[in-house]
């Protein structure tokens, strides 16, 4: 229990010092005059001051509760009160406007009557063995409902039956080793493979260019779990039973697979279903790792090389299909997924900038979450609605800043950055004449002991300049240490703290 209270109270400190970093950012930076006057820089070193005395761990907590409490995946009943929510207590805290700003996109959930599922079939089609149709609720939620099982969304339906063929990663070089060393095509087959190393929806891509009529994904431990941690409920490593979701769209950027380009609004022209771009052809599901032993441990074919073994009990054979004994039995998958049209909402808020308010700083992270998003993306999440009213308490003392500073409450992200990208879209023109800078608020903690702040290199020197501050409280004075990485982009400055980079604006 000491250790655990602890690693909680570490959270919460550093949940602290993100939140005091974004404000350090744009008000040490972005929203001060650059006039080099004594008594500007004095006022706006005491309105800083004051920002940061403002922000408190005790109110982050309170807002990631508030917003944690029940599932709220984009385009649900839930997510749009959270959106109506968080635009209401925005307008209380003070800002000059609020609105809530609705796009038409493509979003895909499972099917509630039929469940989606892997199967082991005889070879009278009986299945002899079925995946899990949910994860375990976790303690305490037993009564929450509208928890969507892990499933992979915008897959295509289908039920395809065939030998299992394990392909490691489902990396190129994976596919390529397979064929070209092995000697193995995976053409009309099923392939498993492991999360990690590169983007589920690139792995899904890959299965396609090799001829797989399906493909099925698992988080092995050997890249999932830490070393000398419990799963959960008894650590915080990832279950046996726990799979995860996530898009497998290939978008490149292209925002809403309907309306690549353009603002997915009501009067936009839209690609029918099956021209939507990134959309793939084959059926695609997650499943835990206790489901992948009984699918893997059968296997026949050769053993792998090292690099292809994770951590479970099993040989890892590559196949094609199972042992002799269970030659007969094929892999079946039974995926209902539906993709529709669903209305989902950005929430906008603006203060306007005293001396430039037609230059725009921008402090965004994303709301919808698969489940109830308490990482990814709440904790970010939270410390953008702590930001805000910060900012509000300097508006009503007489303070603004020099430009205008947006904040942004990002729909469907989980769906592939689709609210974020839309309004990017519908706002093209102005954006690439005003922004200054996006900030990325998603993730806001992912580990104990260091800031990661990924920016463009025009940010570098910022970032550099403002972790050099330590800050200290009565309570702490510790200070974490800062690792930069840096995304060659062009245009704008962004950076990404703790997480995802939204669309570049």
């Amino acid at each position: 229990m000491r250790k655990e209270g602890r690693l909680i109270r570490w959270i919460w400190w550093i949940l602290l010092v993100t939140a005091l970093f974004l404000l350090g950012f744009i008000i040490g930076w972005f929203a001060k005059p650059s006039h080099t006057n004594k008594e500007d820089h004095k006022a706006s070193d005491e309105h800083l001051k004051e920002f940061l005395e403002e922000i408190q761990a005790d109110r982050i907590r309170e807002h990631l509760r508030k917003f944690t409490r029940l599932p709220h995946l984009a385009g649900t009943e839930q997510n749009l009160k959270y959106a109506e929510q968080i635009k209401e207590e925005w307008q209380e805290f003070g800002l000059d406007s609020v609105e809530m700003v609705p796009y038409d996109v493509l979003l895909s959930y499972p099917n509630k009557s039929q469940p989606n599922h892997i199967s082991i079939v005889d070879q009278l089609g009986n299945e002899v063995f079925v995946t899990s149709l949910a994860e375990p609720v976790p303690q305490g939620y037993e009564d929450v409902t509208d928890i969507v099982p892990p499933y992979s969304a915008f897959s295509a339906k289908g039920q395809p039956e065939g030998d299992l063929v394990y392909v490691n990663y489902g990396r190129t070089e994976d596919f390529l080793q397979l064929e070209r060393e092995m000697g193995i095509n995976v053409t009309g087959k099923i392939v498993i493979v492991r999360y990690g190393k590169i983007f589920r929806g690139n792995k899904v891509k890959n299965a396609m260019l090799a001829g797989a009529k399906g493909i099925i994904m698992f988080s092995d431990p050997a890249d999932y779990w830490a070393t000398g941690v419990q799963p959960y409920p008894d650590g915080w490593n990832l279950p046996g039973g726990g799979a995860q979701r996530g898009n497998v769209l290939n978008l490149n950027g292209a925002g809403d697979p309907l309306t690549p380009g353009y603002p997915a609004k009501e009067y936009t022209y839209r690609f029918s279903l099956e021209e939507g771009v990134g959309l793939p052809d084959i059926p695609v599901h997650p499943i835990g790792f206790n489901d992948a032993i009984h699918l893997l441990k059968n296997m026949g074919g050769e053993i792998p090389p090292n690099n292809w073994k994770g951590a479970l009990n099993v040989s890892y054979r590559i196949g094609p299909g199972f042992t002799d004994e269970f030659k007969s039995q094929k892999v079946r998958m039974n995926i209902y997924s539906n993709n529709q049209i669903t209305r989902i909402y950005n929430v906008i808020g603006k203060i306007r900038g005293a001396l430039e308010p037609d230059r725009y700083v921008i402090l965004g992270g994303h709301r919808d979450a698969w489940v109830f998003g308490g990482i990814d993306p709440m904790s970010g999440a939270a410390v953008v609605h702590e930001t805000v009213r910060s900012a509000g308490l300097l508006l009503e003392k007489g303070w603004r800043p020099r430009r205008s500073i947006i904040f942004a409450s990002w729909d469907a992200e989980e769906f592939g950055l689709l609210g974020s990208t839309e309004w990017a879209e519908d706002n093209a023109r102005l954006l690439q004449q005003r922004a200054v800078a996006y900030i990325n608020a998603d993730s806001a903690i992912e580990g104990m002991y260091t800031l990661r702040v990924d920016c463009t290199p025009s940010l570098h020197t910022v970032v550099y300049d403002v972790t050099k501050q330590p800050v200290q409280r009565k309570e702490r004075k510790e200070f974490l240490c800062m690792r930069a990485g840096t995304k060659e982009t062009t245009g704008p400055m962004t950076a990404t703290l703790q997480g995802k980079q939204m669309a570049s604006v």
